[in-house]
């Protein structure tokens, strides 16, 4: 709703998705800032929400810088940054990065908030006019094949799965050490792919040696998917 009022960011068309929140700084750090990925058909636009600790510190001109030297194919397109922001009052500044059509990852190594800061008097409000440029770096951000999906939860499974066709299947296998078991698994995948699991497969007995997980999603563009892995 909110990238909706905003004209500099009309020409991206209709938003597909959005990712949940992620902190890209520590809960106590002097400035706590998430993020939420937006994305549309050949843009993401990064929303950084951005908490002031600092009783004593107004911030001003908040921008996040990112790095995207290992996403070439990417480039920022517009900065749309905070104006003020007080103690105790989140501000959101946001990026907007124009992508290829392709879906793949984007790893963004070096993020970093800039911003002046004004000293304020703690005991009166007083805000002094004196700024001093400043800047804090934020943990490393990765946009992953997930940010491009929506789980979409198939009435009938098996029909869909049957109707499609042997030049649109892939298979592949795959080992997996870091999941401690089946259940691990499971819900590793389906974070992974941003999919919806189908016909209840991603219930999964503590005691599973085997399993089959079904799952249903549609990727940008429309494109339908359907996986179904066989765990063991």
């Amino acid at each position: 709703e909110m990238l909706n009022k905003m004209p500099q960011f009309a020409h991206v068309g209709q938003l597909f998705t959005s990712s949940a929140s992620a902190e890209l700084t520590e809960s106590e750090a002097e400035y706590c800032v998430s993020v939420v990925k937006h994305v549309f058909p050949k843009h993401i636009i990064f929303q950084f929400t951005i908490k002031n600790t600092m009783e004593e510190q107004q911030l001003e001109d908040v921008a996040v810088k990112m790095d995207l030297s290992d996403a070439p194919n990417c480039k920022v397109e517009s900065h749309a940054p905070a104006e003020v922001i007080k103690y105790g009052q989140p501000g959101v500044a946001f990026v907007c990065v124009e992508r290829p059509d392709a879906i793949g990852t984007v790893f963004v190594k070096a993020s970093k908030l800039v911003f002046k800061v004004k000293e304020v008097d703690a005991s009166t409000g007083e805000v002094y006019e004196e700024s001093q440029e400043e800047e804090y770096p934020l943990d490393e951000l990765e946009v992953s094949v997930s940010d491009f999906c929506k789980p979409s939860d198939l009435a009938d499974f098996r029909r869909s799965w049957e109707a499609t066709t042997a030049d649109n299947d892939l298979v592949e296998e795959f080992r997996l050490e870091r999941q401690k078991s089946i259940a691990d698994t499971v819900q590793g995948l389906m974070d992974a792919l941003g999919m919806e699991p189908c016909e209840k497969s991603a219930s999964v007995s503590a005691a599973a040696r085997t399993h089959r997980l079904l799952l249903g999603g549609i990727f940008i563009g429309g494109i339908q998917a359907l996986v179904r892995a066989d765990l063991r």
